[in-house]
This record gives C-alpha cells, structure tokens and sequence, in this order.
C-alpha cells in the first residue's frame, strides 16, 4: 500500500503526535525545528479533520522531521502510524494487513450495534403491542360504561321534555298576562292624561280643583299598581324563559349541570389577602362590587354620611381611572336626599329599594351577572362573603381597598 493511498483517518494518531513532538519542543531552550507551515496547526487541541489532509503533506514534504518522529515514537504507539513515520522495509505491505483488521473490526462492530438496535426495537413493538391491548380492554370497559350512561340521559331527557312542555304553557299563560296588564297600564295612562286635562281646565276655570286633583292622584296611583305587577310579571317571564333555555340545552356528559362561574385564580407565591392580591383582581377585567358604606365607615369613620359616600366615590373614580375597573358600588337607601345627584361618570351608583338591604342588592348582583363574568365583590360582611364566593365570585375584605386608596 504507497502511503498516498492510507485512509487519512487511520494517520490522525501519528499526526496528532506530530504536532504534540512540536509544540513540547518550543518550550525547550533551543525550539525543535519544524515544518514549513506547521505553526498554524500548534494552537489547536483536537485536530479538525478538514486538517488533517493539510498536516499530513507538511509532515510528508519534510523527510528529515517525519525521520525524526519515527525516532521518537514509542513502541506501545498506533502500529500504522508508527510504520508511517517509520517505513521500514515491507512497511506498506504491514500497513496494508493492519488496515484490513481495523476494518473488519469496525464492520463487526458496526454489525453489533445493528443487531443490537433491531433488537431493542423488536422489544419496544412486542411491549407496544402489550399496551396496545391492555387499552383495547380499557376502551371496551369504558364503551359499556358510555352505553349505560346514554340510556340513563335518554331517560332524563325524556323527562326533561315533560317539564320543558309544562314550563312552555305556564310561559304562555304568564306572557298572556304581562299583555294584560300592559293593557291596563295603557287605560290607566289614558285615564291619566284625560284626568290630568281635567286638572288643567279646572284650574283654569277656577272650579272645584280638589276633586280633579284627587281623581288625578288615585289614576297615578293605579298606574304605579299596574307597573309593579307588569314588572313582577315581567321578571317571572324572563325566570321562566331562563328555565325553559337551560332545560331545552342538549346535555353534554351525565346529568345536566347549572354552568357555574369560575373564580379568578391568584398568581402563584401571593398571598390571598396582599396588596400583591388586591391589585391582581382589580386589574383582571372583573365586574367589582363594593359594600358602598362597610367600606366608608371604615375609612372616613368621623365623616357624616353624605361625606362618606363623596369621599368613597372620589377615591372609586381615581381607581376606575388608574386601573380601568369596572366598579358598581352599592348603597342602603333609595330614599337618601341627594342620591340621585351621586351619580358618576366611571363609576355606577346603586341604591337598594324600600324595605331591601345592600346586601341582598349585591347577591342579586351577583346573580343577575353572567357566569362567564368574573366577579369581585369588597366587604368585610361574612354572610356576603359566604354567599358570593357559593355563587363562584372573588372576595376582597374593605380593609384591603382602603389600603390600595391610601
């Protein structure tokens, strides 16, 4: 074999030694000579082996430098490259032989590792296949489960449509009614305007004005009467529409279920009842209810009541301003003087009505509110917390809001 056809890979060994002879001899005193272009391959840990073509023709064109290496290589050294540096007689033909054994080592080798690998892969498809079953036995347990499930939903699906059939009628008897009694808001407007005619040209003629305006005052009392029952009518058609959507809903798995709101989740590694927490919530978009008074008493306590509504409301609104929240605060007494004037452009003012409190205003907020809405509602009241939070809203304590206001 001429040692222009060596495999370059079967030589890195000896050039490897070649460049280390090198580089040790530069630190001796007077530097080992080296070949022409050598230099650039000292600064290199592991020869690349795009060099190594490069090196082997530098060692190659200096016959006296390779002479030197054969010298100085080590009898336990890679026996092709010790026979390159070398090149003793037959050398190329030794070279040859060992070349061959490196070969068919490394084909053995390589077949070992195929043979290994299809192996590991008949291994892996047989526990595949293993698995494969066990989930054919899973799926076919779970196929009679669904089969059970289905005839229970039909079931209650039969039955659903019962009820959906009886809500229907009473839907049409209460529509029926709100169209009656819209009726009679309509003659008692009309009796109205003519009574309130009546007033005028009474007044007018200077005639007996006490019985116009007692007959106007009894019509503007029947027509409040007919507006509440509408209104009580109304609101019964629009729970009973609600019924009739969720019952004629498709049921999806198992038994119908009520949608239910979810409640904001806190970051993770804060604390429920931080100020990290608090202005989480207020920033997330949510619907936030405040206890409008639990939550002035405890900030302004020596202000009066008028006071501490305005102080609430001005310290809502730059809330509103700085986190674009939605705020809905809520406050007992329709009938205070001056509440209708409270009313602000960020935030929304609600009174609670004659005989109901705040705090049945804010459950029926709640309520009244989508499920897909969030909901955050501030008190201290633990009666509203434990509905409200029943109902899937946040809650925030009026101690931590007072905190953010100051």
């Amino acid at each position: 074999m001429a040692a222009a056809s060596i495999d370059i890979r079967h030589l890195r060994p000896a050039l490897e030694f070649a460049v280390w002879v090198v580089r040790e001899g530069q630190k001796a005193k007077h530097p080992l000579p080296m070949p022409k272009g050598f230099k650039r391959f000292l600064s290199m840990g592991r020869i690349p082996s795009a060099e190594l073509q490069p090196l082997r023709r530098a060692v190659e064109r200096d016959e006296a430098f390779r002479v030197r290496l054969g010298e100085a290589v080590p009898d336990d050294f890679d026996p092709i490259g010790r026979l390159w540096l070398q090149r003793p007689d037959g050398w190329d033909a030794e070279v040859a032989r060992l070349v061959a054994e490196v070969e068919e080592a490394e084909q053995t080798a390589d077949l070992a590792k195929r043979l290994g690998r299809a192996q590991k892969q008949r291994e892996a498809a047989e526990q595949a296949a293993g698995r494969a079953r066990a989930e054919l036995a899973v799926l076919r347990s779970q196929l009679a489960d669904r089969a059970s499930v289905i005839d229970g939903l039909r079931a209650d699906v039969a039955k659903l449509t019962e009820e959906v059939d009886e809500l229907r009628g009473t839907l049409a008897d209460t529509r029926l009614d709100v169209r009656h009694a819209r009726d009679r808001e309509a003659s008692a407007r009309t009796k109205l305007g003519a009574a309130e005619a009546a007033l005028e040209a009474a007044t007018a003629a200077r005639g007996d004005a006490e019985a116009v305006r007692d007959e106007v005052l009894a019509s503007r009392a029947a027509l409040m009467v007919e507006r509440d029952h509408l209104a009580r009518l109304a609101a019964a058609a629009e729970s009973l529409a609600a019924q009739l959507a969720e019952l004629t809903a498709p049921p999806t798995a198992g038994r119908p279920e009520r949608p239910k709101r979810t409640p904001l989740a806190i970051p993770g590694g804060v604390l429920g009842d931080s100020e990290a927490a608090t202005l989480h919530l207020l920033r997330a978009g949510a619907s936030v209810l405040v206890d409008g008074y639990n939550v002035a008493k405890l900030a302004w306590p020596d202000l009066d009541l008028a006071n501490q509504r305005a102080s609430l409301l001005d310290a809502l609104e730059n809330l509103a301003r700085r986190f674009g929240s939605d705020l809905t605060v809520v406050f007992d007494g329709a009938g205070v003087v001056g509440a209708a004037a409270e009313a602000r452009r960020l935030v929304r003012v609600a009174w609670s009505p004659p005989g109901v409190t705040a705090d049945d205003v804010i459950r029926d907020e709640v309520r009244r509110l989508p499920v897909s809405r969030q909901v955050v509602v501030v008190t201290n009241d633990r009666e509203i917390v434990r509905d409200v939070k029943a109902m899937g809203a946040n809650t925030l304590s009026s101690d931590q809001l007072v905190t953010v206001f100051r």
